[in-house]
């Protein structure tokens, strides 16, 4: 048995979750997979140079509309 399986029954999947950054990898993984399923295969230039700023503008496209969608969060008292 090995080291994360004995942390998910001793504490639970949540903990296991938690201290192994589960969530995060889960955001970056569904962000990586929406960026390819909208974007990735409509890469129209031909040189490699072009292809980089077609790219960076399609992320800098994506975070734009991900920051539209964010709450607005407040400060704890």
């Amino acid at each position: 048995m090995c080291i994360r399986d004995r942390v998910m029954r001793k504490e639970g999947v949540v903990h296991w979750k938690k201290i192994s950054g589960y969530h995060r990898r889960s955001l970056a993984e569904t962000a990586r997979y929406r960026f390819k399923q909208l974007l990735a295969e409509k890469i129209s230039l031909r040189k490699y140079n072009g292809q980089v700023g077609e790219v960076m503008a399609y992320v800098s496209a994506i975070n734009k509309l991900n920051t539209l969608g964010l709450p607005i969060r407040q400060p704890r008292v």
